[in-house]
């Protein structure tokens, strides 16, 4: 090749990896009971969204507590109240995505770890970390117990594809 046919191929190879590349698509999890444990708790969050009390409470044992750790100590609570929360009438869609998940299972118990954000609508509120506990019963996995972290302003991080505009 000649000096100027070797630049011309080279801009052109350097031009096509500089090129945005499209997301790949992401891949199912290989692991079908980890997929149901997620799915159990995305459950969840598409109740909150809906304001389906009758989806939130099919995913949560009928003995789930929900806790909130923060700087004073940490707090539970029966589920209950939170499952009827979901169905009340409101004017706002809940929405709390999760990602970065890690989940872990041993026979009929598991756990799932992620971040979370918390929009009324499209407002941002919160973020932090939740905790799911969850048992396997013959109606799969539910959701035993829920504990979460909150931060507010400077603390927070945003899911992907929803960060702040700077």
């Amino acid at each position: 090749m000649t000096f100027p046919t070797m630049a011309i191929v080279t801009l052109a190879v350097l031009a096509a990896a500089c090129a945005p590349q499209p997301e790949p698509e992401a891949e199912p999890m290989a692991d079908p009971e980890e997929a149901a444990v997620v799915a159990a708790v995305e459950q969840l969050f598409e109740a909150m969204r809906t304001g389906d009390s009758e989806m939130a409470r099919a995913v949560f044992h009928p003995d789930a507590r929900l806790g909130r750790a923060g700087e004073d100590g940490i707090s539970f609570r029966p589920a209950d109240g939170f499952i009827e929360m979901i169905g009340q009438p409101r004017d706002e869609v809940y929405d709390e995505p999760v990602w970065d998940w890690t989940v872990q299972i041993d026979g009929r118990l598991a756990q799932m770890w992620t971040r979370y954000a918390f929009y009324r609508d499209e407002e941002f509120s919160h973020c932090g970390w939740e905790g799911f506990q969850l048992y396997k019963g013959e109606t799969g996995w539910q959701i035993t117990q829920l504990i979460d972290t909150m931060y507010r302003g400077e603390d927070c991080w945003y899911p992907p594809g929803r960060e702040p505009a700077a």
